[in-house]
């Protein structure tokens, strides 16, 4: 294996996600100074826990391989395996660990050594207080997070180097890549976010937030797998894996176990893998074409694992073209042909998503001001707010097309009826004739319209009759009572009274001037 990452990769072997505490581990062959050390402060109120103890050095280091600890506390007088060669023995399993050095004999050999071994510190057993033990407990801890801070600089700075053939500290042979003549393969981890999220860019998850939650789950792929990992912006890490065989198959996998590991914590996610490339100039070509093309992730099921050959160049895709449709599209009957073959040009074409973000959002604009408000009102449309592919775009639109099409029969069936009225308003049976035309009873037209229109069959005749019978008093050659006849008023007396209610005049008024 490679030595550009190797840092924590045994600590995944405990379950360390469920806790925060800095994990601590007894070595001392005295059980008293065991039950001492457990008594002297209350570790776990003050975020640290102690994940097991042992009497002698030879134990110690079995149960280190285990379950890695953060901190290990040791004697340095003991049988089988004193504390200085249990420290460089334990170098080998996790040359991260901090250690300090606990002993009833105060030698200037033993500090000196402990100092040569990157101990912390080398402390008397009978001037450890609460508060001494404390203060290198914290210490050790604020030593340890300041190197792992470093670390993890000193691997972004690797990452650039590798995609970006920057000249600034060029790599070492330990640390080079290539060296083992094994080949890189590249990882990408996208968060996908919701149109809501990208309509409110400010919104969205920081890159801390999003890398604490993959950081945990990336403990234990570090075990078996070498990789750098980078965090592009606060929606995608970047991972460069190394491989010893051609294809994607190493990738692939480290794909599969992150994704369970990040099951329920992080979601929804996109992967996108790319195949082994066999030297740094190939490898800048797949991260160019990662780059480019990793917005189709939208177009693909959350958590999907997707290989770059799936996701081919961009097609031509004129999305201005589509929001000019969609802006001008301002009738039921044409809204629904214009929404499927949109959908369906998104599924063809792949466009990348910032491109007809613009056109999805008018599209869903146009489609909740053609649903009618009873409708809007008993299902939840601003859940168009938590889309974060394609597919739920998809089924979005889809759920709410049998109600624009139940609205546009409706609004069919309103047009014919206001065009009938219009036409037939004289005659005195037009109601019960209108029914007979569409075979159906005058109450449920009558609730049909008022729901499109707010009158009622009755109100809305009466509306007309009126309007015409405006237009007929001012021409000025009919009598009242014929205006009253030809509009289907059989009592000029009645027509004379609903007429001043709706217009505030008489009929005879409009006769005389300046209405004539």
């Amino acid at each position: 294996m490679i030595h550009w990452n190797q840092r924590e990769k045994k600590r995944g072997a405990m379950n360390q996600s469920e806790s925060s505490l800095c994990r601590v581990f007894l070595v001392d062959d005295d059980l008293l100074v065991l039950d001492d050390l457990r008594e002297l402060i209350a570790w776990e109120a003050e975020g640290f826990e102690i994940i097991g103890t042992a009497g002698n050095g030879e134990q110690a280091l079995a149960q280190l391989a285990r379950t890695p600890a953060d901190l290990v506390f040791v004697d340095i007088e003991m049988p089988r395996l004193n504390g200085l060669d249990f420290i460089r023995r334990l170098r080998q399993i996790d040359p991260q660990v901090q250690t300090l050095l606990l002993t009833a004999f105060s030698r200037f050999d033993y500090a000196r050594e402990a100092v040569s071994l990157g101990v912390y510190n080398y402390i008397l057993k009978h001037e450890l207080t609460a508060e001494v033990l404390l203060e290198n407990l914290r210490g050790m801890c604020e030593q340890r997070r300041q190197r792992k801070a470093a670390s993890y600089l000193d691997e972004q700075t690797r990452f650039r180097q590798l995609l970006w053939g920057n000249d600034e500290g060029a790599l070492d042979s330990a640390s080079e890549p290539f060296a083992s003549h094994k080949g890189i393969g590249l990882v990408c981890l996208r968060h996908l976010p919701s149109l809501d999220e990208l309509s409110h860019p400010a919104d969205t998850l920081s890159t801390d937030v999003f890398l604490a939650s993959v950081q945990q789950a990336l403990l234990p792929l570090r075990k078996t797998t070498s990789f750098l990992v980078f965090p592009q912006s606060a929606q995608e890490l970047w991972f460069a894996v190394e491989a010893d065989q051609p294809g994607d198959s190493v990738p692939y996998e480290f794909c599969t176990a992150l994704r369970e590991a990040l099951e329920n914590k992080l979601t929804p996610a996109g992967f996108f893998v790319s195949p082994i490339a066999p030297d740094r100039q190939e490898l800048r070509r797949l991260y160019r074409l990662m780059n480019q093309r990793q917005t189709q992730l939208f177009y693909f099921a959350p958590g999907r694992i997707t290989l770059l050959h799936e996701c081919p160049a961009f097609d031509p895709f004129d999305s201005a073209d589509w929001e000019v449709r969609l802006t001008q599209t301002d009738t039921l009957a044409a809204l629904r042909p214009v929404l499927s073959a949109f959908l369906d040009a998104l599924a063809q074409h792949r466009p990348p998503l910032p491109q007809v973000l613009l056109a999805i959002k008018l599209m869903l604009q146009k489609l909740q001001k053609m649903l009618p408000a009873a409708v809007l009102a008993d299902d939840n449309f601003s859940q168009w707010k938590t889309i974060s592919t394609f597919q739920e775009l998809n089924a979005f639109v889809h759920r709410w097309l049998p109600a624009l099409e139940t609205q546009a029969q409706t609004s069919r069936k309103t047009s014919f009826m206001l065009n009938y009225l219009q036409e037939h308003c004289a005659d005195e049976n037009v109601l019960d004739d209108l029914s007979q035309t569409l075979q159906m009873n005058r109450e449920y037209l009558s609730k049909l319209l008022k729901k499109e229109t707010g009158q009622t069959l009755a109100q809305t005749l009466l509306e007309l009759r009126l309007q015409k019978a405006m237009r007929l008093l001012k021409q000025n050659d009919l009598k009242i009572y014929e205006v009253a006849q030809r509009c289907g008023f059989h009592s000029s007396q009645y027509f004379a009274i609903v007429f001043y209610k709706k217009y505030h005049v008489y009929p005879s008024d409009i006769l005389k001037e300046p209405y004539a």
